[in-house]
């Protein structure tokens, strides 16, 4: 299980005193508004990071962070990715389950091994992609849909999905 969670990636500047646009990957976008600590992800390591503001620019969160005060101290993290520590992760429903629990689990489909999940990501759609190696070193990427991802079950660390041509 992961310690961190990825809420977004830091995309463009904005302005000149030293705020940045996100890119998130978090459902719940209320989550910035409140947000006071949360940690780069720069070379493998987890730097930490105070938030001192937030603003939305067409539904994208705009963060402002303690110590970066221009628009050349900010300009060095783009595309850096945003996480917060799961003692600060949006508290799950029932049933849900953060993705980033489920890497590196077992893809099945028609209870034939396909792959291992590797990665996660958003599509320009705004539709979640699951990343599957497979043993013959292709990849497959697998809509978060309920049409193609049919169960995850953490007992076994596996993920039943449906396949159709083309995947």
């Amino acid at each position: 299980m992961e310690d961190y969670l990825r809420i977004g990636v830091l995309t463009s500047t904005h302005g000149v005193k030293g705020e940045i646009s996100i890119y998130p990957t978090s459902d719940d976008l209320e989550r910035f508004r409140t947000l006071e600590e949360c940690f780069f992800k720069i070379k493998n390591e987890m730097q930490p990071v105070k938030v001192t503001g937030c603003k939305f620019k067409k539904n994208m969160p705009v963060l402002k962070f303690e110590g970066i005060d221009d628009i050349d101290s900010i300009e060095k993290y783009k595309g850096v990715e945003l996480y917060v520590d799961r003692e600060h992760a949006i508290p799950l429903e029932e049933g849900e389950f953060y993705l980033a629990d489920i890497i590196g689990f077992d893809v099945v489909s028609e209870g034939s091994k396909i792959g291992v999940i590797e990665d996660y990501f958003d599509n320009a759609a705004d539709q979640t992609i699951l990343v599957v190696k497979c043993p013959d070193g292709s990849t497959k990427y697998i809509p978060d849909l309920e049409e193609f991802v049919l169960g995850v079950n953490f007992e076994d660390n596996t993920v039943d999905v449906h396949l159709i041509k083309g995947m």
